[in-house]
Parts: C-alpha cells; structure tokens; sequence
C-alpha cells in the first residue's frame, strides 16, 4: 500500500470510528433524537437469535431464522416513542447503559459513498440496585454518505450470547 492509500485508509477508519463513537454516546445519554439523526431513513437493523450447532451442521444466515430486531427506522421509532407513554415499566426507573466500541474496521463500501464497517460492541447495562446485565456483540455496518454527513444504512447484529439473562432487551447495540 502507497503513501496516499495509506492515508486514505486511516482517514477512512477515523471518519467511521467517530461516527460510531457519536453514536455510542447518544445512546448511553438516551439521546434518541441526535441518535435518529444518525440513521438513514431507509435502514435495515437487525439482530438474528443465535442457535448452537455441530460445526458440521453450520449453515449461512437463514431469512426465516428468528430475530431480536428486525427493524426499520419507523419501527425503531415506535420502541423508542413508548418510552414516553408511561407504559414502558422496564424503564421506570431507567436502565444506565454504556457502550464500548472496539476493534473498528472501515473499507470503502461497494456502493459509491457507503463504507462497510465491521465492530465489536460491548455493553453494560444496570438497573434498579443490583441487575447488571452485559452483551456483547460483532456488528456489520454499512455507513452512507450524504450531504449532512455518514448515516447508518444497514447493521447487522450477532450477539455472543445464545441465551439472553436480561428481562427484557430494551437497548440498541
């Protein structure tokens, strides 16, 4: 790899890892608006259930596999809008959330203007006195580029855990 290629690439990563730092805070902060401005509006989030299998008996992602989240904007939307309608008991009083981002890797994306992003996420959430619960996740972005800056146009989700511990799954990764 040349010089400018170089520089190019860690420009790149640098413009993706800021981004998804940006993210991370609104998101520990429940800062929803400044996290929405971040998203596409015609993103595609979702997170499939694990299965454990026999290495044998692995198989790429099947479509009709069960999901955590299998969400648009509007959708995402509608979870974080019931926050606010004092029906959401799970989080009265609020879950404290912090996310850690780790192990980013930015490409060039295959669309013009996209950057593919890969990341691990790790995030800890407290409630109430004493529940503390973590998960950790791979995720694969796709970043787009438009005049206000990089947008979320695609992540996918795969928990390490197969089982989750936590009573409910109120958090975005």
């Amino acid at each position: 790899m040349d010089r400018t290629a170089a520089i190019d690439t860690l420009l790149l990563w640098h413009e993706a890892y800021g981004f998804l730092v940006r993210e991370a805070r609104a998101l520990d902060e429940e800062d929803y608006d400044t996290w929405f401005s971040l998203l596409a509006p015609d993103l595609h989030y979702w997170m499939p259930a694990r299965e454990t299998v026999f290495r044998a008996d692995e198989a790429p992602d099947d479509p009709r596999r069960m999901y955590f989240y299998n969400e648009t904007v509007d959708t995402l939307r509608q979870r974080v809008a019931r926050l606010g309608t004092g029906t959401a008991w799970s989080e009265n009083p609020r879950t404290r959330y912090r996310h850690l981002v780790t192990n980013v890797e930015a490409v060039p994306g295959e669309a013009p203007d996209t950057v593919a992003v890969r990341s691990n996420v790790l995030v800890y959430r407290n409630r109430l006195e004493r529940e503390e619960y973590w998960l950790v996740a791979a995720r694969e972005d796709l970043l787009r580029r438009t005049a206000d800056g990089l947008r979320l146009a695609r992540r996918k989700i795969t928990l390490d855990q197969n089982t989750l511990l936590s009573k409910n799954l109120n958090v975005y990764l």
